[in-house]
């Protein structure tokens, strides 16, 4: 489908239109700017949903050789409490609690290349670009010190062990699909055009979605773009869902009732057997 738009593109990357954010030197002879669009924008999630695909594409005004292009898929945010398991006595058992705010329900990243073969780990860090760089916000275990003279320094009590929940918690959204890193992910056409796709999993949470596509050289990025998506429920799952949450004693009762149905008759069929 890209290939049958590659004129459009074109046209409206020489356009410039607003939303488009340019970073360029002023000294750069041809201004730098990214115009990006999705092939869908809203995901609705039925019974049947098994995951969707889409795909993000545009053209980039200003193109060099050896710059990158970085996709950024950041989902909606949701507070997360993790705990670390412990062998007590021969027993498994949960303890450290960590309360974690703010964590993407959903995080993809796709690139032209491996991010450390073209990025710096300060411009990484800053945009929170990376497995490694995703912000996790602890702040009951926060504080703030002045640290070289620098005031407003946020550090953590949990010190090296913020590492070991920050892999735990990437671990387990990258088992479900939650959490992707695909270097090469992003392929650069000519004309300055590029194209990625990106995959939704079966448990893909409703809501908001970002996306945010840079354009680094020299290791940093010179040129953003921001589009959005939204995935919602549909059909009978979206009524069901918007009752659950507008009337959610009444919601409460009605499960309640037709559980106790449900054990009732299932007592009943094993007892004439």
């Amino acid at each position: 489908m890209i290939r049958a738009l590659p004129a459009l593109i074109a046209m409206l990357a020489l356009a410039m239109p607003a939303g488009a954010v340019s970073l360029a030197p002023e000294d750069e002879i041809q201004p730098v700017g990214i115009v990006a669009a999705l092939t869908q924008e809203v995901v609705e999630i039925r019974s049947n949903f098994t995951g969707a695909d889409f795909l993000v594409y545009g053209a980039v005004t200003g193109l060099a050789e050896g710059d990158d292009i970085v996709v950024v898929v950041r989902g909606p945010q949701e507070d997360l409490r993790v705990m670390r398991k412990i062998r007590t006595l021969g027993i498994w058992i949960n303890r450290a609690p960590i309360a974690f705010e703010d964590i993407y329900g959903y995080y993809a990243v796709a690139s032209t290349r491996a991010l450390s073969q073209f990025a710096t780990f300060s411009s990484l860090r800053r945009e929170g670009i990376g497995m490694e760089h995703i912000r996790l916000s602890a702040p009951a275990h926060e504080r703030e010190e002045t640290r070289f003279g620098v005031g407003g320094v946020v550090v953590t009590e949990l010190g090296a062990e913020i590492v070991d929940y920050r892999r735990a918690v990437v671990r387990n959204r990258a088992r479900d699909g939650l959490y992707v890193e695909s270097p090469g992910g992003v392929e650069i056409l000519d004309g300055g055009l590029f194209r990625a796709d990106v995959r939704l999993p079966p448990v893909t949470p409703v809501g908001e979605y970002q996306l945010d596509i840079y354009l680094f050289r020299d290791g940093v990025p010179i040129a953003s773009r921001r589009t959005s998506l939204e995935v919602r429920k549909a059909g009978f799952e979206q009524a069901l869902y918007d009752f659950a949450h507008e009337r959610a004693p009444l919601y409460g009762m009605i499960a309640v009732i037709i559980a106790l149905i449900a054990g009732w008759g299932a007592a009943e069929i094993f007892r004439r057997r």
